[in-house]
């Protein structure tokens, strides 16, 4: 049996981790649920959009829309909808590229 106490940074280092878990799943939860999304098939590749309603979501899951064009090996675009036409009603100014590879 030991007496030796935890050392300081051993529970900082739980906080931290905590604290990552606690916003990172709502942030990635967000991401998938708050929007429509698509895929499209054009031989060879695949595209997915995201529409979002708001521009703050598009800026706010743009980084994750980078990871996972990243992570699938497909281009994601993410594209804020101001006036809910749909895929093919957004302004160009509107929309966030993220394409594969490194």
């Amino acid at each position: 049996m030991t007496t030796d106490k935890p050392k300081w940074w051993q529970s900082w280092m739980v906080y931290t981790l905590i604290g990552l878990l606690l916003t990172l799943v709502p942030y990635v939860g967000g991401y998938f649920l708050l929007g429509r999304y698509n895929s499209i098939h054009i031989d060879p590749d695949t595209v997915t959009y995201r529409v979002f309603d708001y521009e703050i979501l598009r800026t706010a899951f743009g980084p994750l829309g980078w990871a996972e064009a990243k992570l699938r090996g497909e281009t994601v675009i993410i594209i804020y909808d101001s006036d809910d036409m749909g895929y093919l009603g957004f302004r160009f100014d509107d929309v966030d590229f993220y394409k594969p590879g490194w």
